[in-house]
């Protein structure tokens, strides 16, 4: 990858530049000899005419007594460090991310807001108003609804007396060796982890007109009708299988085409017209696939205890990376499409729906592909997989708010 360069303008810092760019400038006299660069070859901030990377640059002849500049400043007035080219290498991987799945970047997430906010203390009966929405008498007008991000607060809670739970039966079972705690230990992993994160998706849904019935409808039949309808279709296009690239990806065909027809339980409402409700429901029927299926599998290994264990313990950490945000994708989509209008079955191949199910496809295929080592794999999958989530609901809450300052504005 070709060095990328950083200059100083006053007291700040602009940038990056390719060096074909910055040699431009150079000729045209928009930089000068003495005008301050970085790039990442160099350990801080120098003249750009004592530098040998540029010496073959055109100089154009001084004007006056050109004297060195100041460091660009920090935005508490301290000297600013170089670019980090770590992180700006991290940037681009999300600005390429962001422009092949068509979203905005999440550069504007108030991440410390979200973490610390959703752990601080607050009342019970705040949690519980939480859930007391989505009636169309508990709907708020749009004009009323909170603009930006939410702050996340139930979800922290159960998602952490899902894990103190977990620890809890997990200590009977291999402390004191009780294996009739083993059941109550797959529900917690198979469904109460990736319930948390359904959990997120409602209380990021600012519009708050998705009621805890329909989550749980599509949690429950929307989870085992999208599991049924995988083997229904694989019986139509046989060969799908994990492990080889091309039998993971036709697996991975069949089950998000699967979830996104559970979707269609309650697409025809004209009451859900937002992106985040979309999220929230293909969250809700990916939990509860994943929950089914994860059940299934701890059944399959309860002979013996460790495997059991084992198996319980990966597939509840990887249900929030995998199924659940892959069916919040679609979700997302399908309901971004619809929008206030009825819906109709030409949706489903409008190109947003197809662009959104196509990375779903992509990201499953991966994941059920024998690449080495797994847990990369895994890492790299989830990062990908939650930075366009991220990014969808970005775009989602930038659509309520413009529709709000509408309405505000007539």
């Amino acid at each position: 990858m070709a060095d990328r360069w950083f200059y100083a303008v006053g007291e700040e810092r602009r940038g990056p530049v390719e060096k074909d760019e910055l040699l431009k400038m150079i000729a045209d006299g928009r930089l000068r000899r003495m005008t301050l660069v970085w790039t990442r070859s160099l350990t801080g901030w120098a003249p750009a005419g004592e530098l040998s990377e540029l010496e073959t640059a055109d100089w154009p002849a001084p004007v006056g007594d050109e004297t060195t500049p100041l460091a660009p400043k920090s935005k508490s007035g301290a000297a600013a460090a170089p670019p980090d080219s770590a992180g700006e290498l991290l940037k681009g991987i999300g600005r390429k991310i962001s422009g092949l799945a068509d979203l905005p970047t999440v550069s504007r997430m108030p991440v410390r807001r979200i973490l610390a906010g959703g752990l601080s203390r607050a009342r019970a009966e705040d949690m519980e108003e939480t859930f007391a929405v989505g009636a169309p008498s508990t709907t708020p007008r749009l004009s009323a609804v909170e603009d930006g991000w939410p702050t996340p607060r139930v979800f922290w809670r159960v998602l952490f007396g899902a894990i103190g739970t977990y620890l809890v039966l997990r200590i009977g079972i291999t402390e004191f060796l009780y294996p009739n705690l083993l059941p109550g230990l797959a529900v917690i992993g198979s469904f109460v982890v990736p319930l948390a994160f359904v959990i997120l998706f409602f209380e990021l849904n600012t519009p708050k007109n998705v009621s805890v019935y329909q989550v749980g409808k599509l949690l429950l039949l929307g989870g085992a009708l999208s599991l049924i309808l995988s083997p229904v279709l694989a019986s139509v296009l046989p060969g799908s299988g994990v492990g080889d690239l091309v039998p993971a990806m036709l697996k991975s065909v069949l089950a998000e085409t699967g979830k996104a027809l559970a979707l269609l339980i309650v697409v025809g409402s004209v009451r859900y017209r937002w992106q985040l409700n979309g999220l929230i429901f293909g969250a809700a029927v990916g939990a509860g696939f994943a929950g089914f299926e994860s059940a299934g599998y701890a059944f399959g290994a309860a002979s013996s205890i460790d495997q059991a264990l084992s198996t319980i313990t990966l597939r509840g950490l990887l249900a929030p990376a995998s199924q659940v945000i892959w069916t919040a994708m679609v979700g997302s989509a399908i309901w971004k499409v619809k929008g206030e209008k009825p819906f109709q079955f030409g949706m489903l191949v409008h190109p947003i729906v197809i662009r959104r199910w196509a990375i779903a496809v992509v990201l499953h295929g991966l994941w059920d592909t024998a690449i080495r080592p797994p847990w990369l794999k895994w890492v790299l999958l989830s990062l990908a997989g939650w930075y366009i989530i991220l990014g969808i609901v970005t775009q989602a809450l930038d659509e309520v708010a413009a529709a709000k300052k509408r309405i505000v504005a007539v």
